[in-house]
């Protein structure tokens, strides 16, 4: 089930208690889709799947995505450590990288992460692929085919 299929928009300034994405704005395009089965019986390990991708607007978070990926849980009421983040770099043979957040320690309210990028294992590019399928085709997150 997708959650959220959309731009997703930061202007680089403070926020409440929240620290800003990056100093500057910025935009992604963001897919959120509901990876967990319709029963309580079974609990995903990765309840979610998040598939983002830069629209070329603005400041990049892929070199530091841990402040952009504390914002989307904070907005989506999701657990960091329990979603699949994947970037997605729109063209190319290594397409799709996984980025995954260990906690290393807690200061406070404030969990900071370690943050390490790999390529999709098999069962994770099925998910992405079938994520992207219910997608309508009018969909604008991630292009269908990778442009010429």
């Amino acid at each position: 089930m997708v959650l959220y299929d959309g731009a997703y928009q930061w202007d680089g300034t403070k926020k409440g208690n929240y620290e800003p994405i990056a100093w500057f704005g910025g935009s992604y395009h963001l897919l959120i889709f509901c990876c967990s089965p319709p029963s309580d019986k079974i609990l995903a390990l990765k309840s979610h799947l998040c598939l983002f991708a830069g629209t070329g607007e603005g400041q990049s978070i892929s070199a530091n995505p841990e402040k952009f990926a504390k914002r989307i849980c904070a907005d989506f009421s999701l657990n960091i450590e329990r979603v699949l983040w994947v970037e997605d770099h729109l063209t190319g043979d290594d397409r799709y990288e996984i980025v995954h957040f260990t906690s290393i320690s807690r200061l406070g309210q404030t969990v900071f992460y370690r943050v390490g990028k790999r390529p999709p294992r098999s069962p994770e590019l099925h998910l992405i692929n079938q994520a992207l399928s219910a997608l309508p085709p009018s969909s604008f997150v991630v292009p269908r085919t990778p442009p010429c």
